[in-house]
């Protein structure tokens, strides 16, 4: 990925939301609280992210968005940053949500 792509995804419109999500990793589940969300991935509030890195493949799970992929791109005290799948059904689902869930 270049970095003009890279930018883009950075610049997209991020909404403020309040979603549970149980989020797979490895061969764990933890609880977290989505709270922004654009086209290409979440900001998730956890309680602990220590045992998360950049790079780390996970599942959300969430009653309002479904099932989606993504991989981590940062990870903060408190707060990771999942980038989703770029797949057609990963879109599907993120464009349903703002279409239903998010005013």
């Amino acid at each position: 990925m270049n970095l003009a792509q890279q930018r883009d995804q950075r610049t997209a419109t991020r909404h403020g939301t309040r979603m549970f999500v149980k989020i797979n990793h490895r061969f764990e589940t933890a609880a977290g609280m989505v709270v922004d969300i654009s086209d290409n991935g979440v900001g998730v509030e956890m309680h602990n992210t220590s045992s998360f890195n950049a790079g780390d493949f996970v599942e959300l799970h969430s009653d309002k968005i479904g099932c989606i992929n993504g991989v981590v791109r940062w990870v903060r005290p408190r707060m990771l940053g999942v980038e989703f799948d770029r797949t057609t059904n990963n879109a599907a689902k993120v464009a349903a949500f703002f279409k239903f869930f998010h005013k």
